[in-house]
């Protein structure tokens, strides 16, 4: 196992988004050789050196559309019951239900199992749109971040 330099261009509103575009860049070159490819996306870090190339310009204003809903949005009830920190596959979702008939879905679960349960609540959109508006920045450009370093071959 050796070592191998690499120069890496990253682009990004911050340095940090510029590293992690450039690692990605490396992956997508060098493909994932089990670590030792000698690209960037090998590297520790610790060595690297850095350089900003182009400053970012980060938008001052924004442009809003706003999206115009036809027609009510249907909203529904929905009762989960699930673990507290169980897995969402153990989770049981109840359409169509009172909270009470929940509760006692519940209860017949938590005797089966022998394990506790809770009962949430929760509205899910049935009918209608959910996006209400698209927030665009105007005029704002990445930057560009050299990166160089050693990598492991």
């Amino acid at each position: 196992m050796g070592r191998e330099r690499y120069e890496e261009i990253g682009r990004g509103f911050t340095e940090e988004e510029a590293r992690r575009d450039a690692i990605e860049q490396a992956r997508d070159y060098h493909g994932h050789e089990e670590g030792y490819s000698g690209g960037m996306n090998c590297a520790t870090g610790e060595e690297d050196k850095v350089k900003c190339l182009k400053k970012p310009k980060l938008a001052k204003s924004v442009k809003t559309v706003k999206n115009v809903q036809k027609g009510a949005r249907k909203w529904e009830t929905v009762f989960v019951i699930g673990q507290p920190y169980g897995y969402a596959s153990d989770r049981k979702m109840l359409r169509g239900v009172t909270q009470g008939e929940a509760i006692k879905e519940a209860k017949r679960m938590a005797l089966d199992k022998q394990i506790e349960y809770t009962v949430t609540m929760k509205k899910e959109l049935v009918q209608g749109d959910d996006k209400i508006a698209t927030i665009t920045p105007k005029k704002s450009e990445r930057g560009e971040w050299l990166f160089t370093g050693l990598a492991r071959c």
